[in-house]
C-alpha cells in the first residue's frame, strides 16, 4: 500500500464553497498550474466530511489568501463531479464503520489492533474517527480499493475474526427490491 512521504506532508483544507471545512494531511507532489503557490498534493488521510478525495487522490490545492491554508473546494459538485476532477484518482472509496468490542471480555486495545492488521493485509487504509466511550460505539473510515465491494469488505473483516461487532454506517445499505 501506497504511503505519504512523511517528509513531504503539508496540512490541507478541504471545503465546499467555504463551508463544510476540514483539515486533511497530504503528500506535496510539486508546483502545480494555476494560482501563485497551487500545489500538486496526494491525500494522506481519509476526509471524515468528504468522500471523495480520499486517501491516495492527487488534487491541486492554492493558498486560501495571502500566507493562507492551501485549500481545495468541491464548489458543491457531486461524488461524481468531484471524482472527475481529480488529477489523479488512487482507486479507493470511504466506508464508515461504527465498531464496539464483541464482548466485555475482550480487549479493546487488542481488538483494533486485529482490525489494523487485517486492513492492513487487504490493502485498506484505517482511520480512526473516535473510539468507543462511554457504552457509545467508536468510528472507523475505510479507504477500501475499488475492486473491492462494500460486502466484500463486511465479509473479509469477518473472516479476519476481528473481535469487534461492525455496522456498516457509509455507504448506506441500499433498500432491498
Amino acid at each position: 500500500m501506497w504511503r505519504p512521504d512523511r517528509t513531504r506532508l503539508v496540512k490541507i483544507r478541504l471545503h465546499t464553497s467555504s463551508e463544510e471545512s476540514e483539515t486533511a494531511w497530504a503528500e506535496d507532489c510539486g508546483p502545480a498550474p494555476g494560482p501563485d503557490g497551487a500545489r500538486f498534493v496526494r491525500l494522506g488521510t481519509i476526509p471524515f466530511i468528504h468522500a471523495k478525495p480520499t486517501y491516495g487522490d492527487v488534487i491541486v490545492v492554492a493558498p486560501d489568501g495571502p500566507g493562507g491554508l492551501l485549500a481545495w473546494d468541491s464548489e458543491g459538485g457531486s461524488y461524481r463531479q468531484v471524482a472527475e476532477g481529480l488529477i489523479e484518482d488512487g482507486g479507493r472509496f470511504t466506508v464508515v464503520l461504527d465498531y464496539d468490542v464483541a464482548s466485555p471480555a475482550v480487549d479493546p486495545d487488542a481488538a483494533y489492533r486485529a482490525l489494523e492488521r487485517a486492513c492492513e493485509g487487504a490493502d485498506i487504509a484505517l482511520e480512526t474517527c473516535f473510539g468507543p466511550w462511554d457504552g457509545e460505539p467508536g468510528r472507523v473510515y475505510l479507504a477500501v480499493p475499488g475492486e473491492l465491494t462494500v460486502e466484500e469488505v463486511l465479509a473479509f473483516l469477518a473472516g479476519e475474526a476481528v473481535p469487534l461487532t461492525l455496522r456498516l454506517v457509509h455507504p448506506r445499505p441500499r433498500a432491498s427490491r
